[in-house]
Order: structure tokens, then sequence, then C-alpha cells
């Protein structure tokens, strides 16, 4: 696991160095083991810092081949490397060191860019072909490592984290708006898009081919999971179970493999129990788990953490977070994602990163069973709104129910109460398919609210922007499917595994996601809907496939999430700071709120006449950056 950077320049500079140095010096806690520069010309560098997890002596980068004529540096894991390395040396491939980053590097010398296809992994990469006289960018299918770029018609510049880019770059980089009203919306920017216009995200499952003398470049994609039935359908329920249990402890065994210590985050939900008791079943050591607990018990889930690591009989570590042990990280915790990013739960990733940190090097996590297996809550609503249509005419919905709705949902204390909960219901009713997964998607301001909050009006709706990423005709696909590629493709991508990967490399700790092998969601693209949820029952198959490893009843339990009380702080310990933030001085640097609206969303959620926690921690969130990165 490592960090990247690099520098392609229109004309050569003696800074170059320094600015590679400068690049890497701001992403060592991606990598505290080792670094790497490689410069050719003064025209192009690569850098790297390294968090050394498979051949510790041996995987040093930037790293060539035998003629020199290709180098790579490489964030990531390649979890299939050992099948590829034998595949390449039955072809007569000589290799000189353990990694897989060498393998990588063989790969593309061997098959060019079709080699990513062969790659079951997380990364993110650059090759510098200099025959060719080309750069290759790639990233990972789902996009677990970050990639961002920037050019100009001097410069052309990629990085594991922005904050890379801004350190050697010139020009002062001016808010996109469509950005900015997409991060209001979700509260978080998926891909391609960043906070700024200049620069941009590379789109998982693609990769860049970039011209080192003219400065173009072409993006291509060469992975995506189709919207519509696969053709080899897998209809025996029985096989499904089968190779899905097959699928999956394979998963699990390549994750395990590093030359350093390995646990595993244990919630006590279905995806981290089922990874950790696989995980167990490898191995005849104990396993190491980690898990946290909240003080406030609706968030809590640690004694079916606990029970499950008795039944596993893992080295359970277990640990309690308080307020007092989070609120003065709060900036240095989010102000790390270089944009403005308003998923709380960033907050007790880090805390348990930082805890597992002081034992493993390494841990598994269930992260994208949901997305996979379809486990979200939000997947059943389609089906209810279903019914909900059939009794209430259209007419009665959108005059009478839903102005209803809109002035007396708020006037609750509680996120997690039934009212939240009708209201997220009655947004996906509509008869609009696509409108009524986008409006689950958008867990900030709806567009009506944001004409409210922003002074200048929003020219565009939130659905508009966010059908960008729709690259099939969505019309003839169901709703299932719909709303698992929507996931895929925006908050997996721009919030689950953003907050993952900061969170937990900001502690030096790597996290591998068995779920998020790219086998079992093209799998879980060909089976029935009705394998995935039945009724009200969510990953069915997934639940019945393992019911035999974990305790009888967990798989019955409610679903918790990974929260934090966001609301009661606001209320009491980070009231004077949400004020302070959130004043009228310093909203007015920037004019881009009506500050009046402003003041009564801070009013009515400290006085506790509507929960605002969700509006307010992302007016929070993005005023926190705005003053440490564009407020100059």
């Amino acid at each position: 696991m490592c960090g990247i950077n690099g520098i392609i320049l229109k004309n050569a500079s003696d800074e170059l160095m320094d600015k590679m140095i400068r690049m890497n010096e701001l992403i060592i806690h991606r990598g505290p083991d080792d670094s790497g520069v490689y410069i050719t010309s003064n025209l192009l560098a690569m850098g790297m810092r390294r968090l050394s997890i498979i051949d510790l002596s041996g995987g040093h980068q930037p790293m060539f081949n035998n003629d020199k004529s290709l180098v790579i540096v490489f964030n990531g894991e390649i979890y299939n490397f050992r099948e590829l390395r034998k595949k390449l040396e039955d072809v007569g491939v000589v290799f000189t060191t353990s990694s897989d980053t060498e393998v990588v590097l063989r790969m593309y010398e061997q098959y060019g860019v079709a080699a990513f296809t062969e790659l079951n992994g997380m990364f993110a990469l650059a090759i510098h072909d200099i025959k060719k006289e080309q750069l290759i960018l790639a990233r990972d299918r789902f996009g677990e490592k970050p990639l961002y770029y920037y050019s100009d018609s001097e410069t052309f510049v990629w990085a594991s984290e922005m904050k890379s880019l801004l350190r050697v770059m010139k020009k002062k980089q001016t808010i996109d708006p469509d950005a900015m009203q997409i991060f209001f919306s979700l509260t978080y920017i998926p891909a391609p898009y960043t906070i700024y216009k200049g620069i941009r995200k590379l789109t998982a499952g693609n990769y860049m081919l970039v011209d080192t003398k003219k400065h173009t470049y072409h993006i291509h994609a060469y992975w995506n999971i189709s919207l519509f039935p696969a053709q080899d359908m897998i209809t025996d329920y029985a096989f499904a179970k089968k190779t899905l249990r097959e699928l999956l402890t394979d998963s699990v065994q390549k994750r395990m493999i590093a030359d350093v210590p390995i646990g595993v985050f244990l919630s006590g939900g279905v995806d981290s129990s089922i990874v950790a008791a696989l995980m167990s079943e490898q191995t005849n050591q104990k396993i190491q788990t980690f898990s946290i607990g909240y003080r406030n018990k609706r968030y809590d889930e640690s004694k079916r953490a606990a029970q499950v690591a008795c039944h596993i009989r893992s080295e359970h570590h277990a640990y309690v977070l308080d307020h007092k042990d989070i609120l003065h990280e709060i900036d240095s915790i989010i102000l790390n994602y270089d944009e403005p990013f308003a998923d709380s739960s960033c907050l007790p990733a880090w805390y348990v990163s930082k805890k597992t940190a002081a034992h493993v090097k390494v841990a598994l996590t269930g992260d994208g069973g949901d997305e996979v297996f379809g486990g979200y809550n939000k997947y059943l609503l389609q089906t209810y709104g279903k019914i909900y249509r059939q009794w209430v005419p259209e007419m009665v919905h959108r005059k009478f129910i839903q102005p209803l709705m809109q002035s007396a949902i708020w006037h609750q204390k509680d996120s997690h109460s039934f009212a939240a909960k009708i209201n997220k219901f009655l947004r996906a009713s509509g008869n609009n398919r696509l409108s009524n997964h986008i409006n689950i998607l958008m867990l900030g301001f709806r567009d009506s609210e944001l004409s409210e909050l922003f002074r200048n009006p929003v020219l565009r709706t939130t659905e508009n922007l966010l059908t960008n990423y729709l690259d099939q005709d969505a019309s003839h696909t169901d709703d299932l499917k719909l709303a698992r590629y929507l996931d895929q493709h925006i908050s997996l991508e721009g919030d689950m595994l953003a907050k993952v990967d900061r969170a937990s490399m900001l502690c030096s700790l790597e996290c591998r996601a068995p779920f998020l092998d790219h086998r079992l969601m093209e799998f879980s693209h060909r089976i029935p809907d009705h394998f995935l949820i039945q009724g009200n029952n969510k990953k069915r198959i997934l639940k019945e496939t393992f019911a035999d490893m974990l305790p009888a009843g967990l798989f019955q339990a409610p679903k918790s999430g990974f929260e934090v009380p966001v609301a009661d702080w606001f209320r009491n310990e980070l009231a004077s700071d949400l004020k302070e933030t959130l004043n009228e001085k310093n909203l007015a640097k920037h004019g881009l709120f009506n500050e009046a609206r402003v003041d009564t969303l801070i009013h009515e959620h400290i006085q506790q006449k509507r929960n605002h926690a969700y509006q307010l921690w992302t007016l929070y969130c993005f005023q926190k950056w705005y003053h440490q990165h564009a407020d100059e």
C-alpha cells in the first residue's frame, strides 16, 4: 500500500525534484516505510511513499523492467499476483522480486493495457512507457484507491491525494458549482468530479493514456457492470449458494496474504461477521478482531461483535467511543479529505483504524456487502412504494400527502424515528423510478432546500447532474438493479470507499474488502433478485449460505449502521463550534449562502424544534474545508 505522485512538464525545470519531494512529504501517512522518486530529463517525474506489506525488502519503487523502458509507481494490492506470476513464468518471464508491483509491471510489459482486466485487487498506478512516449494511469474496478489529476498548457499532474496536487500547482483553483451542488445534495463528491473545476478523479474501472509530449490524454473503461440481466443466469439456488461460498472463501484467502500482522474489523453486522468467520477458518491461530461501541446504546453493536468473537474464538479488541475521544480530532480528520466530505461515520472509521493500527498493519473489512448483495433498507422502499402507488392516487400523493409531510416531518428530534422513516419512504414513492432512487441518495439538501440555502439560484436539478452516471438506458431494468448500479457508481466510490481509504491511511493502516472482489459482483448480477431479497429478508443468499458459521439469531438483529450522534453533539459539545464556524462573518467571506437561512437551521436544531443534523453537518464540513483550503 502506498501513495503515488507524478508530474509531466512541457518545459524542463530544475525544480522538479523539489516538487516531487514536497508531494511525497504530504502523503507520508500513506507510506511511512519507504519512498522513491524517478526523474527523466527534468520533464517527467514519478514519486511514491510505501507502506510495506508484501516483500518488505524487495518491493522498492519506482520499479523498472529489465531494459528500463518501463517504470511504475503503484498503490494497492493485487490479490491474484501469485497466479499471474505463474502465468508469466510459464512463458519465460524472470522475476527479480517477490512483490505484486513487479507482477503488474510485467503484465503490462506482456499484454499492454489488456493486463488491467486480469488484475484482481485494489490499485491506483502510473506506468511510464518510455518507448511509446506515453503515461498510463489506471484505477481499480470499484475505486478503492483514489487517483486525482490536473492538466493545463504547461503541466500534467497526478496524485493519490489532492493535497499533493495543490502543493505544486501555480494557479489558484476555483470551485466547481456542479460539484458543490452535488456535495450539498449527497454530502460527498463522486468521481469524476472534485470540488475544483480543474482537478478531476479518474473514474473507477478506467485507465488513461497520456501523450507525454503533447500533454493530450484519452480515458477508457476496462470494466463495468451492466444494468441488464446477464445472459448466463444462475437459477439453481443450491448451486448459487455453493458458488457463493467458494467465491467469498477464496476472496478472503487472497486478502489474507501479507508479510505483516493482519486483523479484521468486526462490527457485529452480517458482512464483517462472515468475513471474520471465514478468516478464522483459514488459520490455526487466533485471528485478531477489532470493534468499537458507543455509550449511546442506539448506535452500539458491540455486544453482537463480542458474541461473534467468542463464537470464532478470536483475540478480540473492543473499544468504546466517547465524544471526548474524538471531538478534538474532528478538524484533522475531515480536512484530510482535501475537499468537502460530510459522512460523519468517517470519525468512528478513523478511531477504529487508529486503535487497530497499534496491533496490525492490515485489516479486512465487510465493506461492499450491502451493495453487492442487496443489504440496505432502501432496497425495500421500491417494493412498498409499488403497493403505496396502487392505493394512493398520484394527485393525492403530490397535492396533499407530500406537502403535509414536508411541513411536519422535521418536527422531531430523532433521525431514526418512525416519522423520519416515513419521510424517506414517501420520497421514494413517486411514479418516476429514477427520481425515487436519486431522492434516496440525497442525504443532505434537496433542490428546494438548496434554493433557500444558496444566494445564487440552482440552475440544474441534482437529478439531472446525477443521471450523467447512467451510461445505459435505465428505463427497462428492474428497481433493485438500478438502485445497486447507482450505489456502485456514486455512493460506493464517492462515499464509502473514500471514507475508509482516507480514515485508515491517515493511520497508516491498509484495509482490504473481500466483498469487493469483481467476481462476486459479477456473480450477484447473474442471480435472480429474489435470491438477494425475498420479502423483507435482505441479503438472503448471503445469510443462508453462511448461517452455519455464526451464532444462531445473529442475522435477525436489526441493522444499526456506523453513525455518530451528531444531532446531540450540535446541541451540546459542538454547539459553540457550530455557531462560530457558521457565523455571519465566516459565511460572508465567500457569500455563497443565505446567512439568515443558515442561522434559522442552527437555531431550530439547538432549540430542538427540528432535527437538521445532516444539513448542519454538511454546512459545517464545507465551511471547515473552505477556511482551510479556499479562504486565502
